[in-house]
Protein backbone atom coordinates (compact mmCIF):
# COMPACT_ATOMS: atom_id res chain seq x y z
CA UNK A 1 0.00 0.00 0.00
CA UNK A 2 1.54 3.48 -0.93
CA UNK A 3 2.12 5.83 1.64
CA UNK A 4 1.03 8.98 -0.06
CA UNK A 5 -0.73 11.08 2.56
CA UNK A 6 0.83 14.04 3.87
CA UNK A 7 0.13 15.70 7.28
CA UNK A 8 -1.36 18.24 5.20
CA UNK A 9 -3.84 15.64 3.90
CA UNK A 10 -4.82 14.26 7.11
CA UNK A 11 -5.55 17.86 8.71
CA UNK A 12 -7.91 18.13 5.51
CA UNK A 13 -9.69 14.77 5.74
CA UNK A 14 -10.08 15.77 9.24
CA UNK A 15 -11.63 19.31 8.55
CA UNK A 16 -13.40 17.88 5.88
CA UNK A 17 -14.92 15.14 7.46
CA UNK A 18 -16.36 17.43 10.51
CA UNK A 19 -17.33 20.72 8.73
CA UNK A 20 -19.92 19.43 6.15
CA UNK A 21 -23.34 20.25 5.91
CA UNK A 22 -24.25 20.47 9.73
CA UNK A 23 -23.05 23.76 10.02
CA UNK A 24 -24.61 25.22 6.97
CA UNK A 25 -27.99 23.65 7.82
CA UNK A 26 -28.83 23.50 11.44
CA UNK A 27 -28.36 27.35 12.84
CA UNK A 28 -31.96 28.16 11.89
CA UNK A 29 -33.06 25.02 14.02
CA UNK A 30 -31.50 25.48 16.66
CA UNK A 31 -32.32 29.08 17.20
CA UNK A 32 -35.75 28.27 16.45
CA UNK A 33 -35.48 25.95 19.51
CA UNK A 34 -33.26 27.50 21.98
CA UNK A 35 -33.40 31.42 20.96
CA UNK A 36 -29.75 32.60 21.32
CA UNK A 37 -29.13 30.09 23.97
CA UNK A 38 -28.75 28.34 20.59
CA UNK A 39 -24.67 29.15 20.78
CA UNK A 40 -24.47 27.08 23.89
CA UNK A 41 -25.34 24.06 22.01
CA UNK A 42 -22.28 24.29 19.84
CA UNK A 43 -20.27 25.40 22.67
CA UNK A 44 -21.54 22.75 25.09
CA UNK A 45 -21.15 19.60 22.06
CA UNK A 46 -17.67 20.93 21.44
CA UNK A 47 -16.54 21.08 24.83
CA UNK A 48 -18.23 17.15 25.36
CA UNK A 49 -16.24 16.02 22.41
CA UNK A 50 -12.72 17.17 23.49
CA UNK A 51 -12.42 13.79 25.23
CA UNK A 52 -13.18 12.33 22.50
CA UNK A 53 -10.84 13.97 20.52
CA UNK A 54 -7.82 13.56 23.17
CA UNK A 55 -8.75 9.91 23.29
CA UNK A 56 -8.06 9.29 19.68
CA UNK A 57 -5.13 11.41 19.13
CA UNK A 58 -3.67 8.91 21.50
CA UNK A 59 -4.70 6.06 20.12
CA UNK A 60 -3.88 7.27 17.23
CA UNK A 61 -0.52 7.80 17.96
CA UNK A 62 0.05 4.55 18.74
CA UNK A 63 -1.07 2.76 15.29
CA UNK A 64 0.49 2.73 11.54
CA UNK A 65 -2.41 0.13 9.84
CA UNK A 66 -5.36 1.09 8.11
CA UNK A 67 -8.44 0.85 9.93
CA UNK A 68 -8.21 4.12 13.01
CA UNK A 69 -10.79 2.71 15.44
CA UNK A 70 -11.07 -0.75 14.67
CA UNK A 71 -7.38 -1.43 14.83
CA UNK A 72 -7.80 0.43 18.56
CA UNK A 73 -10.61 -1.96 19.39
CA UNK A 74 -8.54 -5.14 18.18
CA UNK A 75 -5.46 -4.05 20.39
CA UNK A 76 -7.73 -3.87 23.27
CA UNK A 77 -10.05 -6.56 23.21
CA UNK A 78 -9.27 -8.53 20.15
CA UNK A 79 -10.83 -9.71 16.76
CA UNK A 80 -14.50 -10.05 17.70
CA UNK A 81 -14.69 -6.20 19.28
CA UNK A 82 -12.47 -5.34 16.33
CA UNK A 83 -15.47 -6.65 13.77
CA UNK A 84 -17.87 -4.90 15.69
CA UNK A 85 -16.46 -1.38 15.69
CA UNK A 86 -15.42 -1.93 12.52
CA UNK A 87 -18.27 -2.45 11.11
CA UNK A 88 -20.29 0.35 13.31
CA UNK A 89 -17.59 2.49 11.75
CA UNK A 90 -18.20 1.37 7.72
CA UNK A 91 -22.19 1.81 8.66
CA UNK A 92 -21.78 5.32 10.10
CA UNK A 93 -19.59 6.43 7.30
CA UNK A 94 -22.15 4.99 4.92
CA UNK A 95 -25.19 6.27 6.38
CA UNK A 96 -22.80 9.72 6.70
CA UNK A 97 -22.41 9.92 3.12
CA UNK A 98 -25.72 8.57 1.72
CA UNK A 99 -27.41 11.60 4.60
CA UNK A 100 -24.98 14.46 2.74
CA UNK A 101 -25.20 13.67 -0.48
CA UNK A 102 -29.21 13.34 -1.08
CA UNK A 103 -28.76 17.35 0.85
CA UNK A 104 -26.37 18.21 -2.12
CA UNK A 105 -29.45 18.56 -4.61
CA UNK A 106 -31.17 20.81 -2.20
CA UNK A 107 -28.09 23.49 -2.20
CA UNK A 108 -27.68 23.24 -5.52
CA UNK A 109 -31.22 23.63 -6.29
CA UNK A 110 -30.79 27.90 -5.97
CA UNK A 111 -28.64 27.74 -8.96
CA UNK A 112 -30.51 25.05 -11.11
CA UNK A 113 -34.44 24.91 -9.92
CA UNK A 114 -35.18 21.83 -12.26
CA UNK A 115 -33.06 19.69 -9.49
CA UNK A 116 -35.72 20.42 -6.64
CA UNK A 117 -37.25 17.79 -5.67
CA UNK A 118 -37.15 14.02 -5.06
CA UNK A 119 -35.83 12.52 -8.08
CA UNK A 120 -33.56 15.13 -9.00
CA UNK A 121 -32.00 14.76 -5.61
CA UNK A 122 -31.87 10.92 -6.32
CA UNK A 123 -30.16 11.54 -9.55
CA UNK A 124 -27.78 14.42 -8.14
CA UNK A 125 -26.68 12.24 -4.53
CA UNK A 126 -26.65 9.24 -7.03
CA UNK A 127 -23.95 11.15 -9.73
CA UNK A 128 -22.04 12.20 -6.62
CA UNK A 129 -21.78 9.26 -5.05
CA UNK A 130 -20.71 6.99 -8.63
CA UNK A 131 -18.17 10.12 -9.49
CA UNK A 132 -16.03 10.42 -6.72
CA UNK A 133 -15.68 6.33 -5.92
CA UNK A 134 -14.65 6.23 -9.45
CA UNK A 135 -12.19 9.20 -8.66
CA UNK A 136 -11.15 7.29 -5.18
CA UNK A 137 -10.58 3.54 -7.55
CA UNK A 138 -7.76 5.77 -9.93
CA UNK A 139 -5.59 6.20 -6.58
CA UNK A 140 -6.33 7.84 -3.27
CA UNK A 141 -4.06 11.08 -4.19
CA UNK A 142 -6.63 11.86 -6.73
CA UNK A 143 -8.82 11.82 -3.71
CA UNK A 144 -7.20 13.28 -1.03
CA UNK A 145 -6.66 16.38 -4.03
CA UNK A 146 -10.37 16.55 -4.73
CA UNK A 147 -10.88 16.66 -0.68
CA UNK A 148 -8.20 19.20 -0.36
CA UNK A 149 -9.53 21.77 -2.86
CA UNK A 150 -12.90 21.32 -1.23
CA UNK A 151 -11.85 21.85 2.28
CA UNK A 152 -10.43 25.15 1.22
CA UNK A 153 -13.38 26.39 -0.71
CA UNK A 154 -15.95 25.33 1.51
CA UNK A 155 -14.31 27.51 4.19
CA UNK A 156 -13.78 30.58 2.62
CA UNK A 157 -17.09 31.73 2.67
CA UNK A 158 -18.05 30.84 6.11
CA UNK A 159 -14.88 32.92 6.79
CA UNK A 160 -16.49 36.29 5.04
CA UNK A 161 -19.16 35.05 6.47
CA UNK A 162 -17.46 36.02 9.76
CA UNK A 163 -15.90 38.62 9.07
CA UNK A 164 -18.30 40.77 7.57
CA UNK A 165 -21.11 39.89 9.76
CA UNK A 166 -19.60 40.48 12.90
CA UNK A 167 -19.51 44.34 12.06
CA UNK A 168 -23.60 44.12 11.60
CA UNK A 169 -24.37 42.70 15.41
CA UNK A 170 -27.46 43.83 17.46
CA UNK A 171 -27.03 42.91 20.97
CA UNK A 172 -30.28 43.29 21.70
CA UNK A 173 -30.75 40.49 19.47
CA UNK A 174 -29.24 38.04 22.13
CA UNK A 175 -32.15 38.93 24.97
CA UNK A 176 -33.78 37.29 26.05
CA UNK A 177 -31.28 34.67 26.26
CA UNK A 178 -33.40 31.72 26.48
CA UNK A 179 -36.94 32.32 25.84
CA UNK A 180 -38.18 28.87 25.02
CA UNK A 181 -35.91 27.69 28.17
CA UNK A 182 -33.44 25.01 27.84
CA UNK A 183 -35.48 21.45 27.89
CA UNK A 184 -34.58 21.06 23.79
CA UNK A 185 -30.87 21.67 24.81
CA UNK A 186 -30.41 18.09 24.81
CA UNK A 187 -32.04 17.06 21.54
CA UNK A 188 -29.73 19.97 20.33
CA UNK A 189 -26.30 18.75 21.51
CA UNK A 190 -27.17 15.25 19.83
CA UNK A 191 -28.08 16.86 16.78
CA UNK A 192 -25.28 18.87 16.60
CA UNK A 193 -22.74 16.41 17.44
CA UNK A 194 -23.69 15.01 13.46
CA UNK A 195 -21.52 18.29 12.78
CA UNK A 196 -19.07 17.73 15.35
CA UNK A 197 -18.72 13.87 14.10
CA UNK A 198 -15.30 12.96 11.36
CA UNK A 199 -12.39 13.57 13.84
CA UNK A 200 -12.46 9.68 14.18
CA UNK A 201 -11.85 9.22 10.63
CA UNK A 202 -8.62 11.17 10.84
CA UNK A 203 -6.44 7.47 11.63
CA UNK A 204 -8.80 5.27 9.16
CA UNK A 205 -6.37 5.50 6.16
CA UNK A 206 -3.12 5.63 8.50
CA UNK A 207 -1.80 2.84 6.42
CA UNK A 208 -1.55 5.18 3.71
CA UNK A 209 -0.53 8.48 5.63
CA UNK A 210 3.45 9.38 5.86
CA UNK A 211 4.39 9.53 9.51
CA UNK A 212 0.84 8.63 10.37
CA UNK A 213 2.29 8.51 14.48
CA UNK A 214 3.04 12.12 14.24
CA UNK A 215 0.43 13.45 11.54
CA UNK A 216 -3.08 11.73 13.40
CA UNK A 217 -3.16 12.77 16.99
CA UNK A 218 -1.98 16.58 15.41
CA UNK A 219 -5.19 16.64 12.74
CA UNK A 220 -7.43 14.81 15.09
CA UNK A 221 -7.51 17.61 17.29
CA UNK A 222 -7.25 20.45 14.88
CA UNK A 223 -10.52 18.87 13.43
CA UNK A 224 -12.08 19.68 16.31
CA UNK A 225 -11.13 22.51 17.49
CA UNK A 226 -11.19 24.86 14.73
CA UNK A 227 -14.56 23.64 13.82
CA UNK A 228 -15.86 24.29 17.33
CA UNK A 229 -14.32 27.73 16.78
CA UNK A 230 -16.31 28.38 13.89
CA UNK A 231 -19.43 26.48 14.54
CA UNK A 232 -19.91 28.82 17.35
CA UNK A 233 -19.40 31.99 15.83
CA UNK A 234 -21.42 31.35 12.79
CA UNK A 235 -24.30 30.71 15.34
CA UNK A 236 -23.19 33.82 17.17
CA UNK A 237 -23.68 36.21 13.84
CA UNK A 238 -26.41 33.75 12.67
CA UNK A 239 -28.49 35.33 15.85
CA UNK A 240 -26.70 38.67 16.12
CA UNK A 241 -28.43 40.04 12.90
CA UNK A 242 -31.62 38.56 13.27
CA UNK A 243 -32.20 36.27 10.64
CA UNK A 244 -35.17 33.12 11.35
CA UNK A 245 -35.09 30.94 8.21
CA UNK A 246 -34.16 27.46 8.93
CA UNK A 247 -34.09 25.95 5.47
CA UNK A 248 -30.91 27.96 4.36
CA UNK A 249 -30.16 29.23 6.86
CA UNK A 250 -26.53 30.83 6.45
CA UNK A 251 -28.03 32.03 3.03
CA UNK A 252 -30.68 33.64 4.46
CA UNK A 253 -28.24 35.77 7.02
CA UNK A 254 -26.00 36.85 4.66
CA UNK A 255 -28.61 38.62 2.55
CA UNK A 256 -28.99 40.70 5.46
CA UNK A 257 -25.71 41.62 5.39
CA UNK A 258 -24.33 41.01 2.29
CA UNK A 259 -27.26 41.37 0.09
CA UNK A 260 -28.14 39.22 -2.60
CA UNK A 261 -24.03 38.13 -3.60
CA UNK A 262 -23.97 37.18 -0.05
CA UNK A 263 -26.68 34.76 -0.39
CA UNK A 264 -25.28 32.94 -3.07
CA UNK A 265 -21.88 33.30 -1.91
CA UNK A 266 -23.19 31.01 1.15
CA UNK A 267 -25.53 28.70 -0.70
CA UNK A 268 -22.66 27.96 -3.29
CA UNK A 269 -20.49 27.53 0.07
CA UNK A 270 -23.05 25.17 1.25
CA UNK A 271 -23.19 23.26 -1.50
CA UNK A 272 -18.98 23.03 -2.13
CA UNK A 273 -19.20 21.98 1.62
CA UNK A 274 -21.19 19.14 1.14
CA UNK A 275 -19.10 17.94 -1.94
CA UNK A 276 -15.96 17.94 -0.21
CA UNK A 277 -17.74 16.23 2.80
CA UNK A 278 -18.46 13.57 0.32
CA UNK A 279 -15.03 13.59 -1.23
CA UNK A 280 -14.15 12.88 2.57
CA UNK A 281 -16.49 10.31 2.89
CA UNK A 282 -15.47 8.88 -0.21
CA UNK A 283 -11.94 8.69 0.60
CA UNK A 284 -12.32 6.93 4.12
CA UNK A 285 -15.58 4.31 4.14
CA UNK A 286 -14.10 1.33 2.18
CA UNK A 287 -10.90 1.40 4.10
CA UNK A 288 -12.98 0.03 6.88
CA UNK A 289 -14.36 -2.80 4.63
CA UNK A 290 -10.50 -3.35 3.86
CA UNK A 291 -9.21 -3.88 6.97
CA UNK A 292 -11.91 -5.77 8.35
CA UNK A 293 -10.90 -7.81 5.01
CA UNK A 294 -7.54 -8.07 5.62
CA UNK A 295 -8.17 -9.67 8.97
CA UNK A 296 -10.42 -12.09 7.14
CA UNK A 297 -13.45 -10.92 9.63
CA UNK A 298 -15.21 -10.10 5.84
CA UNK A 299 -14.83 -11.82 2.68
CA UNK A 300 -11.01 -11.32 1.64
CA UNK A 301 -12.24 -10.00 -1.72
CA UNK A 302 -12.77 -6.77 -0.11
CA UNK A 303 -9.21 -6.22 0.15
CA UNK A 304 -8.35 -6.74 -3.44
CA UNK A 305 -6.48 -4.11 -4.49
CA UNK A 306 -6.44 -2.69 -8.29
CA UNK A 307 -4.28 -4.21 -9.91
CA UNK A 308 -2.93 -0.74 -11.65
CA UNK A 309 -4.04 1.81 -9.14
CA UNK A 310 -2.96 -0.42 -6.01
CA UNK A 311 -6.57 1.18 -4.78
CA UNK A 312 -9.03 -1.41 -2.41
CA UNK A 313 -11.11 -1.48 -5.26
CA UNK A 314 -14.26 -3.83 -4.76
CA UNK A 315 -14.19 -2.59 -1.41
CA UNK A 316 -14.74 1.32 -2.72
CA UNK A 317 -17.39 -0.37 -5.12
CA UNK A 318 -19.35 -2.14 -2.26
CA UNK A 319 -19.53 0.95 0.02
CA UNK A 320 -20.37 3.14 -3.10
CA UNK A 321 -23.28 0.92 -4.00
CA UNK A 322 -24.47 0.92 -0.13
CA UNK A 323 -24.66 4.26 0.12
CA UNK A 324 -26.74 4.36 -3.10
CA UNK A 325 -29.31 2.30 -1.50
CA UNK A 326 -29.37 3.78 1.66
CA UNK A 327 -29.90 7.35 0.46
CA UNK A 328 -33.14 5.87 -1.76
CA UNK A 329 -34.53 4.66 1.35
CA UNK A 330 -34.15 7.14 4.13
CA UNK A 331 -34.29 10.91 4.04
CA UNK A 332 -32.41 13.49 5.36
CA UNK A 333 -33.53 13.77 8.61
CA UNK A 334 -33.96 10.40 9.49
CA UNK A 335 -30.17 9.29 8.17
CA UNK A 336 -28.52 12.40 10.56
CA UNK A 337 -30.33 10.65 13.22
CA UNK A 338 -28.82 7.01 12.83
CA UNK A 339 -25.38 8.85 11.69
CA UNK A 340 -25.10 10.37 15.09
CA UNK A 341 -26.10 7.65 16.61
CA UNK A 342 -23.84 4.74 14.88
CA UNK A 343 -20.90 7.13 15.23
CA UNK A 344 -21.20 6.47 19.14
CA UNK A 345 -20.15 2.55 18.97
CA UNK A 346 -17.05 3.79 17.64
CA UNK A 347 -16.27 6.41 20.68
CA UNK A 348 -17.79 3.87 22.97
CA UNK A 349 -15.49 1.22 21.85
CA UNK A 350 -12.41 3.55 21.63
CA UNK A 351 -12.51 4.82 24.80
CA UNK A 352 -12.92 1.41 26.41
CA UNK A 353 -9.75 0.99 24.50
CA UNK A 354 -7.71 3.55 26.27
CA UNK A 355 -8.60 2.74 29.67
CA UNK A 356 -7.58 -0.55 28.47
CA UNK A 357 -4.34 0.56 27.12
CA UNK A 358 -3.32 3.31 28.77
CA UNK A 359 -1.50 3.88 31.94
CA UNK A 360 -2.12 6.91 34.52
CA UNK A 361 -3.37 9.84 33.40
CA UNK A 362 -4.65 8.32 29.82
CA UNK A 363 -6.65 6.17 31.57
CA UNK A 364 -8.63 8.81 33.21
CA UNK A 365 -8.74 10.39 29.87
CA UNK A 366 -10.81 6.95 28.59
CA UNK A 367 -13.16 7.02 31.33
CA UNK A 368 -13.94 10.89 30.48
CA UNK A 369 -14.64 9.59 26.73
CA UNK A 370 -16.26 6.45 27.82
CA UNK A 371 -18.99 8.89 30.26
CA UNK A 372 -19.33 11.16 27.15
CA UNK A 373 -20.12 8.84 24.86
CA UNK A 374 -22.39 7.15 26.94
CA UNK A 375 -24.40 10.70 27.61
CA UNK A 376 -24.64 11.12 24.06
CA UNK A 377 -25.91 7.93 23.62
CA UNK A 378 -28.41 8.02 26.06
CA UNK A 379 -30.79 10.88 24.08
CA UNK A 380 -30.94 8.78 21.15
CA UNK A 381 -34.40 6.96 20.55
CA UNK A 382 -35.62 2.98 20.57
CA UNK A 383 -36.46 2.92 16.84
CA UNK A 384 -32.90 4.48 15.75
CA UNK A 385 -31.18 1.63 18.14
CA UNK A 386 -33.50 -0.67 16.64
CA UNK A 387 -32.46 -0.36 13.16
CA UNK A 388 -28.94 -0.47 14.15
CA UNK A 389 -29.17 -3.55 16.00
CA UNK A 390 -30.36 -5.28 12.40
CA UNK A 391 -27.74 -3.73 10.66
CA UNK A 392 -25.03 -4.87 12.70
CA UNK A 393 -26.63 -8.43 13.29
CA UNK A 394 -26.24 -8.37 9.14
CA UNK A 395 -22.81 -7.71 9.49
CA UNK A 396 -22.01 -10.34 12.11
CA UNK A 397 -23.87 -13.09 9.74
CA UNK A 398 -22.17 -12.03 6.77
CA UNK A 399 -18.50 -12.16 8.41
CA UNK A 400 -19.69 -15.46 10.32
CA UNK A 401 -20.51 -17.15 6.88
CA UNK A 402 -16.90 -15.23 4.85
CA UNK A 403 -15.23 -17.64 8.14
CA UNK A 404 -17.19 -20.57 7.68
CA UNK A 405 -15.99 -21.06 4.10
CA UNK A 406 -13.12 -23.20 3.28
Amino acid sequence: MRRALTTFDAVCLGLNAVVGSGIYLFPGTLTKALGPASIFAWVATGALCLPLALAFAVLGSEEERTGGPLRYAERAFGRGASFVVGWSAWTTSVISWAAVARAVSANAAPFWPFLAGNTPALAVSSAVVVGLAWLNVRGVKIGARVMVVLTIAKLVPLLIFLAVGAWHLDTRRFEPVAPHGLAALPAMTLMTLFAYQGFEVVGVPSGEARNPRRAVPRAVLLSLLLPALVYTLVQLVYVGVGATDDTAPLAAAAERFLGRGGATLLALGGLVSMLGFNAGTALCTPRYLEALAEERLLPARLARAHPRYGTPATAIVVSAACALLVGSLLDFGRLVELAALAVLGQYVASSAALIRLGRGRTRWLGLAALLVSVLFAAQGRAREYAWLALILLGGALLSFASRARP
